[in-house]
Parts: C-alpha cells; sequence; structure tokens
C-alpha cells in the first residue's frame, strides 16, 4: 500500500495538502478494512470501494468498542492472538503515526532542519533521540529531504541504529537493505566508527554505495559476505512486519509467521560468524509475533555460544520490556521492534 501511494501520488498533480488528506484515507481503508467489512454485512450492504471510503470518512471505527477482539483491532484471527494478552500494543498498532526523519549530521544541523521545515510551512517537532525529528508525511517532498539534510526513518529504527554505536567502534549492518541504519550510525557517530554494510540483494547493494555518496556517510559496502570479524554485528532481519502496523496497516491480516522464521534463523547463523570473542550479535524484527522473535533466538542458543546481553547501560531502558530472550521497544511515537543483544562467549 505504502509503495503503490509512493509510486501514485507524487505524479497524480495535486497539491500537498490534497496527497495528505488521500493518503490518511487509504490508511484508514486499509487499517480498519476488516472491520468496515464487517460493519457493512452487518447492515445489508455490498462491500465497494467507495462503501469503504465512506466509512473511513466518517470515523465508522470509533463505534467498534463492543466488537469481539479481531473486529475491534481489525486484524485477523492470528494477530488477535499475538495481541490478545497485549491490548496496549493493539490500540498503538491502529493509531496515526508521525512521519519520522532522521537527520545527516555529516551535512547539518538540527536547527537547520527545522527552520527548513518551518520555511515550507510543515509541522515539526523533536522527537526522544538527537537525530529524530517528527512532521507529518508531506514532508517526504521536503527540500531537507533532496538535499540529504535527511531521510525518512522510523525513531525506534534509529535507536537500533544508536545502540549498535553505543556498543562497539567496529560495526557491520549485516542486513543492510537500502541502507536506511548505515545512514543512521554514520549520522549519530559523526563518520567517528568503522562502519561496514553487506546485503545480499546486488541491487540494493548499489543503492546503499550511492546513498553513502549522496549523505557523505563513510561506509564500506562488501559486495560478498564478509570474512572479518567485527565488534557489534547487526541483524535487521526480513520479517512480517506487525510492528510497523501503524504504517503498513496490511502487515494486521497476515494468517502466519509463514517461512520468515527459517530465513530469519539461517541469517542471524551467518552472521554470527563475523561476531569477534566477546563482541555483540544485534536481532532487530520490526514484529512481535513469538515465532520470529523469543522462538528463534531460542533456537539459536541451543546450537551457538552466546549469551543475552542486558544492553541496560543506556537512558532509553524505560522503554524497554523485557523477557528472557531481549527487549520489546515500545517508544511513544515509534514502531514495535523486538531487539535481543547476544555477546559472543
Amino acid at each position: 500500500m505504502a509503495r503503490c501511494l509512493r509510486d501514485i501520488l507524487p505524479s497524480a498533480n495535486l497539491s500537498k495538502e490534497q496527497r495528505e488528506n488521500i493518503s490518511e484515507i487509504v490508511h484508514d481503508v486499509v487499517r480498519w478494512k476488516k472491520l468496515y467489512e464487517h460493519m457493512l454485512e452487518n447492515r445489508g450492504l455490498d462491500i465497494s470501494p467507495q462503501a469503504l471510503v465512506n466509512l473511513a470518512m466518517d470515523g465508522a471505527q470509533a463505534d467498534a468498542a463492543s466488537y469481539p477482539f479481531e473486529f475491534r483491532y481489525s486484524c485477523s484471527p492470528y494477530v488477535a492472538e499475538v495481541l490478545s494478552n497485549h491490548g496496549e500494543w493493539a490500540e498503538f498498532l491502529n493509531e496515526k503515526p508521525p512521519t519520522a526523519l532522521c537527520m545527516n549530521f555529516n551535512k547539518t544541523t538540527t536547527k537547520e532542519v527545522m527552520q527548513m521545515l518551518q520555511n515550507e510551512r510543515l509541522p515539526v517537532e523533536q522527537a526522544m533521540l538527537e537525530t529524530a525529528l517528527l512532521t507529518t508525511s508531506t514532508s517526504k517532498y521536503s527540500q531537507v529531504i533532496h538535499q540529504r539534510y535527511a531521510h525518512v526513518q522510523d525513531e525506534a529504527s534509529q535507536l537500533i541504529a544508536l545502540l549498535s554505536t553505543m556498543l562497539g567502534n567496529s560495526i557491520l549492518d549485516y542486513c543492510a537493505g537500502n541502507g536506511g541504519k548505515s545512514l543512521t550510525m554514520a549520522s549519530f557517530s559523526r563518520n567517528k566508527k568503522h562502519l561496514h554494510a553487506y546485503e545480499i540483494n546486488a541491487k540494493k547493494r548499489t543503492t546503499i554505495q550511492q546513498r553513502c555518496k549522496e549523505y557523505d556517510a563513510q561506509v564500506v559496502v562488501e559486495e560478498k559476505p564478509p570474512q572479518s570479524q567485527f565488534d557489534v554485528v547487526l541483524v535487521d532481519a526480513p520479517c512480517t512486519g506487525l510492528g510497523a502496523a501503524r504504517r503498513n496497516p496490511e502487515a494486521k491480516y497476515i494468517a502466519g509467521p509463514g517461512t520468515f522464521p527459517a530465513t530469519q534463523l539461517s541469517i542471524v547463523q551467518a552472521a554470527a560468524q563475523n561476531v569477534k570473542t566477546n563482541g555483540l550479535l544485534l536481532y532487530a524484527v520490526c514484529t512481535i509475533t513469538p515465532e520470529e522473535t523469543t522462538q528463534v533466538i531460542h533456537t539459536f542458543q541451543q546450537h551457538n555460544d552466546f549469551k543475552v546481553n542486558p544492553i541496560d547501560k543506556n537512558p532509553y531502558t524505560k522503554y524497554f520490556q523485557r523477557n528472557k530472550y531481549g527487549v520489546v521497544i515500545n517508544l511513544p511515537r515509534g514502531d514495535l521492534f523486538f531487539l535481543s543483544c547476544l555477546q559472543k562467549t
């Protein structure tokens, strides 16, 4: 859904305000789709795009308190089971999120970026992290983005990058994707850490290299799985994305974790080879399903000499919900992330 909006809206000859309004309506339709369909069926009405849009524009979800859990929070039976003991997460995942920007301290300052956004009449406020600013989705079209003074990134993702830079001097971003966390680590550290990035997808590796050049980020992009060992290896693994359902609400309708747990375990086991003795392996997924979080770490530990490190020497632990295998990061305005810090013994 988000990719469709990014592809379509910029070329739709609409104002920023119109694009913002359309984006919000589409998000609401997808966020509450199961509830809306249930309401329409109860009323004997046809389920059509126009009917769903009308319910979204009327804010029909406000009347959902008496419905069963999976309709009240508009999710699949599987997700309802995952969230059944965490009503606060179910509420949170249906909120409208702000757009978070990560500032590029290798090019600019907080003051300069905030002034630029204000000059463009875009709302902006400082978030919990020094690099994070909260604004609206219209800011994706700002000069701040075009000039590479910032990139769009959820605040919880930024926190994981910050923790990585706090825990060592040599850091490997093993599942680097398009390089968002590598850019953030370069910004946090002001290019003073030894940063490496590896991504199995060749096209994405090219994207990382280009982005690092544009953002003045000093990151070594590895063409092959690296042979070196590092103080910290970060694995931000592919996942169901349930923790980011505020921004990508279709994640609430998954029927299960699919093949993700097997993929995640395979990636973690490969990345573990790059961790120095007494070094740290950070496993992060933007989801809260047990199969992708605690169960992956439990299985990994059975066959590898790693122990859970509590990562308690940082100012953000009050946003950690701990369990035996790691923490769920629950910043007030960020996505839900599971993070396990494992020390090689």
